[in-house]
């Protein structure tokens, strides 16, 4: 087909749009496409299941580093700290400076550690588990 053919052919569909009323169609027709378009912006379904997936594993290991890690290692100080104020305590000698100091440290450390299962709670993670 020449372009001189292509040219007539498509002005003949234009006077018959015109002709039969199809240009409403049309506009009816770009509007459903339009709401199409927006509708396919819309769902990113895939994305944020991925989104939340990741969110949820980054939990899960957030959880376990306090799990295993860090709770073990607050234990294990606090037991240390009380036998090494037994052992003071059996020979009768005061406690150096520095036991309190730890003793302080370890305080804050056990609020901190507080404030993060409450976090996981709120976030509907238990952190021993």
């Amino acid at each position: 087909m020449t372009n001189k053919s292509k040219f007539f052919a498509e002005l003949k569909k234009h006077k018959n749009a015109e002709k039969f009323g199809l240009t409403t169609h049309k506009i009816t027709l770009s509007a459903l496409d339009s709401i199409r378009q927006e509708l396919d912006n819309s769902y990113f379904a895939d994305e944020i299941n991925d989104r939340i997936d990741e969110a949820e594993s980054k939990m899960i290991e957030a959880r376990d580093i306090f799990r295993f890690d860090v709770g073990p290692a607050i234990l294990n100080a606090e037991e240390e700290l009380n036998n090494l104020k037994s052992k003071l305590d059996e020979l009768g000698v005061e406690y150096p400076a520095e036991v309190q100091s730890l003793e302080s440290e370890l305080s804050e450390r056990e609020k901190v550690a507080d404030d993060i299962r409450q976090r996981f709670r709120d976030n509907g993670y238990d952190p021993m588990y």
